[in-house]
This record gives C-alpha cells, structure tokens and sequence, in this order.
C-alpha cells in the first residue's frame, strides 16, 4: 500500500509539472459550491470535504485514501465528496476553517498553522527548530498516544470539531535567488515569503531578515519579479509551486515542521452511531499514516526534480543547525508565556 500511494504522489506531482494552468477542482463536485450532509442514492449519506490544496497536494493521498476507507468500511452507507482548492469556503482558507467549526463543511483538512489563528498553542509544533528529524516529530506529534498529539485533539475539540488523524506536509525549507546559505550571516538583510504566521515572521525578523506574509498562489509571480528573495516550504509545495523554475539556491535547514488535521465538524461527529465513529477514526488514522509513508518516500523525486532544474541544494550540518537555532532562541522566549512552558516540554522542549 505504502508504495502504491507513493507512487500515486509522483505520478500526481509529474501531472503537475506537465500542467500550465491552475489546477482544477475535484470531477466530483459538479460546479456545487454548496456544503453540509445530504442523501444520496438508496439512503447513502453524503459528507462534503474541503481542503486547501489541489489534486496534485501531498495531502491530497490522505483525504482519498479517507474517502475510499470510510466507503469501502462502511459498505456505501457513507460517500465523501472531495472539495479542493477550499472551493466550498469560494477560495478562503480561514473561512474553511471556521465553516468547519460551525459545521457548514463536514470534514476539514487544513494546516496546523490555520488553526493558530482560533487555538495558539497548536502553533508550537511550529516553533523554529524544535524538531530536527522525523524521528521526533514521530515520537511527539504523530504518534496518537503521545502527550503532544492528545493536547491538539483536545484544543481542537474546544473548537467543535473531532480529530480524526493528524498528517505532515514535512519539514519547510529555504530558498532563494540569491547566493548560499549556509550561515544566520547569509540572509540578514533578504526578503522571504512566509505564511500568515505570526511565530515565523519572528524567526526571520529574529535572523535580522525580512518576512514578507502572501498566499501560496502569489509567490511564484512574486519570485519571478523579485519582490522578493526567496521563500520557505516543504520541497513538495516547492515543486507543486513550481519554484524551482526561479529559484537558483535550496538549503536544508529543516527549520519548521508543517502538520494538517483531518477534521469532522462537531455536527458530522455528533450524528455517527459509536460504530461509525470507531470506523472514521480508524480510517483517519490509516489514512494520515498512508500519506505520511508515502510523502516520505518520495521526497528523492522531489528533490530529482528541483535539481534536475539546475537548482544547487545545500545540506546543513547539526552544527550549522544549531547556529540557525541559536539566532532564532528570542521567539522561544517570546512564545514561552502565550504557549506555556507545559505545553513545550510536551513537545520536548524544556527552558532552562
């Protein structure tokens, strides 16, 4: 399974490169940009999912892969309709996760750093360089027992929705047309995209660089004007971006971990017998495991295509890292009141 989907991911990737337009929306929506359960043929109950990114997404593997277990489990009684590009919130993304939270949209699946807006603490799994493997992301994010992933379903829970399985986009990397980084030196002064996350707009204000906040969908324009220097993404979201096309320089810092949370609205979950609850929590689970496994592998066809574009990728050292780390130490101290210092030792990181 783990191979098949990863196989699924590149060849979805590849369809992206090949592609010279906006990505469409899912063939199954019909043009309906409406929301909330309905039936469907012969009793079937119909779940409308909305996600932010589009078919050719990393993410995109753990939402289908959800809607095929969820049918096949529940032998038709539920059909889920996929949603991209947050077509059921007309492009919004904060609005999707609002329109989650009051239960217009069935099941959501948006980036943690969204949700930081309505529930702060989440945005600790973002904290620059608190992870610098998948090993500890695994150990205090991903595992469904640990300490940190009980927190995230708990402040989500106060929101009014239920986590079904938390997911990864992976570890956001730096690019830039600039020259190598290879030292905090090296960028003070450049302009760097960032999202509307206010924890890593610190980071690079506390690098001495400049943060600019834009939607994914302007950067590429932007890149290729030079209004700005660079950005910060997963390889993947470089790729389905198309960076690599004006972008000459990559360095793997591994400076920010990215996760997204499948959701069931507090309406949808309210509604499901125990029975139904026990099969969409193990289908999220799988499902987020499944996307996990195979954006991981294929990360080296990622990482093919952004150097076959002739894109130099540097690797940091730990000790390279930890001068990175080093220079970003004030928004741990920042943050330490707002997320608590509980909360970071949850994650595995302690104050002296």
């Amino acid at each position: 399974m783990k191979k098949f989907l990863a196989m699924m991911l590149v060849f979805l990737m590849l369809l992206s490169l090949a592609a010279c337009g906006g990505s469409p929306g899912n063939s199954n929506s019909g043009g309906d940009s409406g929301s909330g359960q309905g039936s469907g043929s012969a009793g079937t109950i119909t779940l409308k999912a909305g996600m932010s990114g589009n078919e050719t997404s990393p993410t995109y593997v753990a939402l289908s892969e959800f809607k095929r277990l969820v049918e096949e489990r529940t032998e038709g009684r539920y059909e889920i309709e996929i949603y991209t590009n947050d077509q059921l919130s007309s492009g919004e993304q904060m609005k999707a996760v609002e329109m989650t939270m009051n239960g217009t949209i069935d099941i959501g699946m948006h980036a943690g750093s969204l949700w930081g807006t309505y529930v702060p603490q989440i945005q600790v799994v973002s904290t620059p360089f608190l992870f610098s493997s998948y090993d500890e992301a695994d150990k205090l994010v991903l595992d469904p027992e640990s300490e940190g992933y009980k927190l995230i379903e708990g402040w989500l829970g106060e929101k009014g929705v239920h986590t079904l399985g938390i997911l990864e986009q992976g570890f956001r990397q730096l690019s830039n047309s600039k020259k190598e980084i290879l030292t905090p030196d090296d960028i003070k002064g450049m302009k760097f995209r960032v999202p509307q996350t206010s924890m890593l707009i610190d980071a690079f204000a506390a690098m001495d660089a400049s943060a600019s906040p834009m939607s994914f969908s302007e950067v590429y324009t932007a890149l290729q004007q030079g209004t700005i220097d660079g950005q910060e993404n997963p390889l993947s979201a470089m790729v389905t971006g198309k960076f690599e096309e004006v972008q000459k320089y990559v360095t793997m810092w591994n400076y920010s971990y990215d996760i997204f949370v499948i959701n069931a609205s507090g309406k949808v979950w309210d509604s499901l017998s125990d029975e139904d609850k026990a099969i969409f929590e193990e289908c999220g689970k799988e499902a987020c495991a499944a996307e996990i496994a195979a954006s991981r592998e294929a990360d080296d066809g990622f990482r093919k295509i952004v150097e076959d574009a002739g894109v130099q990728i540097t690797e940091l050292t730990a000790e390279q890292q930890a001068a990175f780390a080093e220079a970003c130490a004030s928004v741990y101290e920042k943050y330490r009141d707002t997320m608590g210092e509980d909360v970071y030792a949850a994650f595995g990181y302690e104050f002296n």
